[in-house]
């Protein structure tokens, strides 16, 4: 082993505890970001305007209602996301016997054996080791830390799901406070021009 690679594995063993220990502050600046949301579209512009018998009143009870159903949405994709494992190898696996033969070259089929060196366990195909959660992932996509946990087969579908409700929550967002966003700032520059007189 030559000197940069030890010093490579150094730094990548160092970076996969800091990302580990990341994990739990990822989640919560996530949550704190949807709170944030959650406390500007309900508390601050929507919320006093809900319920009243004006056409206001009732835009405000409609965007409250799709928003509160978006959100609940992201929560749950997330946390399903987040807590749901993304697909461990089981103990003892090995592979099938046809992949035995095909690694002795005892049939036409390419395939051959994989082995982690970093868990000692025999590899299904579309497995990777992660370095951070430090084990084989079955389909691994990637390690996310915004949900503190690897993407695989069986969380796949809550993290597209995340990213999709999430998008879409955004956007909905992004439209409804547009309106009240420049009307704060037309009314403050309307006080500063007016106060200076």
């Amino acid at each position: 082993m030559g000197v940069g690679e030890m010093w490579w594995n150094v730094f990548a063993s160092k970076a996969c505890q800091f990302l580990r220990a990341l994990g739990s502050v990822m989640v919560l600046i996530v949550l704190g970001l949807v709170g944030l949301t959650y406390y500007t579209t309900v508390s601050l512009v929507y919320g006093p305007l809900a319920g009243t018998d004006t056409n206001d009143g009732r835009f405000a009870t409609a965007v409250l209602v799709i928003y509160h159903v978006l959100i609940l949405m992201v929560l749950w994709s997330y946390f399903a996301c987040v807590l749901t494992e993304p697909g461990k190898v089981p103990d003892g696996w090995t592979p099938p016997q046809e992949d035995e033969e095909a690694a002795l070259g005892k049939s036409n089929s390419e395939k051959l054996r994989r082995f982690c060196r970093k868990c000692s366990a025999w590899k299904p195909e579309r497995c990777h080791h992660c370095s951070v959660c430090g084990r084989c992932v079955l389909k691994m996509d990637h390690h996310c830390v915004w949900v503190a946990n690897c993407v695989g087969a069986y969380n796949y579908k809550f993290f597209l799901l995340f990213l999709l409700y999430t998008f879409v929550a955004t956007v909905f967002d992004a439209v409804v406070l547009l309106g009240p966003f420049v009307d704060f700032f037309r009314d403050l520059e309307a006080s500063s021009h007016g106060g200076g007189g």
